[in-house]
């Protein structure tokens, strides 16, 4: 049965970004330069694909982040979110939750569950490009905090200490990072995880 949880984690809305003069055509995924995309798009009113229409895509190029940077990033986003739509919340026992039970928020989800997620509308024949996210200014100069305050020193030492359930995750993404420069199909990407990294994958997909 499905959750609430479930169809926010996992929403039935996937956008791809056309932008033809970079030959390319990309996924957006939050904290990956979503938000700096989106106005790319829509101050050159760039084609999106939603949905089915990415089905017609003969590749989709995905950018990776460094994990640990992202969670950070991520659980920074979604805990401003909180405070600013929820002012009344204890923001100690926020962290704590996020902390204790991971990846509640699409913010910080690991990369690998958005692909997950991409792959029922992608074309079985369909090529995933893997970028590094640090070669995103080859195709937007635009930079868009979306009004989010950078995270403190302290914030990122309290959120990475006595963490080391979140290594897994971690290392679920960094193999995609470490796939920078090739390209798969959503099948080609899960039997490389089944070849290279069989207990990585039999852990995560029964709690995916």
């Amino acid at each position: 049965m499905l959750t609430a949880l479930d169809q926010e984690l996992f929403p039935k809305h996937c956008e791809v970004v056309a932008m033809p003069l970079h030959n390319q055509w990309i996924y957006l995924i939050q904290k990956n330069g979503s938000s700096s995309l989106r106005l790319q798009q829509e101050r050159n009113n760039l084609a999106v694909f939603y949905n089915e229409q990415i089905f017609s895509l003969n590749f989709v190029d995905v950018y990776i982040r460094n994990p640990k940077a992202r969670y950070v990033s991520g659980i920074n986003t979604y805990l401003q979110h909180l405070q600013r739509d929820q002012p009344e919340l204890d923001i100690e026992t926020a962290i704590w939750f996020v902390k204790r039970y991971k990846f509640l928020n699409t913010h910080y989800l690991p990369q690998f569950h958005w692909i997950a997620n991409l792959s029922q509308y992608l074309n079985p024949k369909a090529k995933i490009r893997f970028r590094d996210l640090k070669d995103l200014d080859k195709v937007t100069d635009f930079r868009d905090r979306a009004q989010i305050d950078p995270p403190s020193q302290d914030f990122v030492k309290k959120l990475l200490a006595n963490d080391p359930s979140a290594e897994l995750w971690w290392y679920l993404d960094q193999i995609l990072l470490n796939l920078d420069g090739q390209q798969l199909t959503w099948h080609e990407l899960i039997d490389h995880y089944k070849i290279n990294y069989p207990d990585i994958l039999a852990h995560v997909l029964p709690k995916t």
